[in-house]
């Protein structure tokens, strides 16, 4: 149910039960007219409580964190879907050599944060999706994805390996 039906619904209920309460009680003492007034108020309020929790959904998305391995043969898995708010751990894991992550395109880097790899290295921020030096077999990187798009990158260090990230 939207809101507009919600509280149409809720109106016509407490017009219903004022219109209960004046009719009904029109005769009795002031002070237990109150009291029966008190009480319908409050089971308008619980009312209006239950229809409020039963119609809302709540999601809490938590962000999630996601493993690329580096190795001789390139970055896996590619291409990998995400959300923004998740993180992305590049670990170089049985490679012979330097993996440097950076977004595409080589050499300027470019293409997340729309600025050039001498304007934003070092990133000392972490927002650029550079990561501004090479890491050695067994070490890693992270990066936490801010921004929606399909985001292709590189091994700065060998070039000819890509992959790409899409963030929904």
């Amino acid at each position: 149910m939207n809101k507009k039906i919600i509280i149409t619904i809720l109106v016509v209920l407490v017009v219903a039960v004022g219109g209960y309460i004046l009719l009904n009680n029109y005769n009795q003492p002031s002070s237990l007219v109150m009291n029966e007034q008190e009480s319908q108020e409050q089971q308008v309020n619980q009312s209006d409580l239950e229809v409020n929790a039963g119609d809302v959904q709540v999601t809490i998305e938590t962000a999630k964190t996601y493993e690329v391995i580096y190795t001789d043969s390139g970055f896996s898995p590619s291409p990998l879907a995400i959300k923004v708010g998740d993180t992305v751990v590049f670990k170089n894991q049985n490679s012979s050599g330097g993996m440097w992550v950076a977004s595409g395109q080589h050499p300027s880097h470019m293409a997340y944060s729309g600025t050039s790899l001498g304007q934003h290295c070092p990133d000392t921020t972490n927002t650029a999706f550079d990561e501004c030096k090479s890491d050695q077999p067994g070490q890693s990187w992270s990066f936490t994805f801010q921004k929606q798009g399909e985001w292709g990158y590189h091994n700065h260090v060998r070039a000819t390996h890509f992959g790409k990230i899409t963030v929904e």
